[in-house]
């Protein structure tokens, strides 16, 4: 006979590794600081690119302007608003960065402390089942196992 709350328990575990799962469990390799390290460096890199993009933009866009101006140019405070600029709009953008993946990482947490709960049901069924004696055998008389809990 097959047991309905085991085959609800499979359902949602496949589903959580098929859909959102793929996500947290790939995060779940890391460390909560590694994460967001690694994501950090990555936003400090996309976001120094976008800047000089922007950067580049402008000077191409006042082009006529600054080498009409090139020498009334006080390019050292230029260069010193360009870094307070860079610097300050980094910060901003590595905070926002660091709050937006440590709320991520502690939602894939939370998803995955509810999948390892699913598992625990799936396996305690399972050690039940086994110590009862009422598992369905295979074709070649062999116990029926799941891979995933090893039972």
């Amino acid at each position: 006979m097959l047991n309905e709350e085991k085959i609800r328990l499979m359902t949602k575990a496949a589903s959580f590794e098929a859909g959102e799962g793929k996500k947290a469990l790939s995060m779940n390799k890391f460390f909560q600081g590694d994460y967001i390290s690694i994501q950090l460096i990555w936003a400090w890199l996309s976001y120094t690119v976008a800047f000089c993009l922007c950067v580049a933009l402008w000077v191409f866009y006042k082009m006529e302007y600054l080498m009409t101006n090139i020498n009334k140019l006080d390019l050292a405070a230029m260069g010193k608003g360009l870094a307070l600029l860079y610097l300050g709009l980094l910060g901003v953008f590595l905070v926002i960065n660091y709050v937006v993946y440590h709320k991520r990482y502690q939602e894939n947490r939370r998803k995955l402390a509810a999948y390892h709960h699913i598992l625990k049901q799936l396996s305690h069924i399972y050690q039940v089942e086994s110590r009862g004696g009422s598992s369905e055998s295979t074709a070649g008389g062999e116990k029926h196992h799941d891979d995933l809990t090893g039972v």
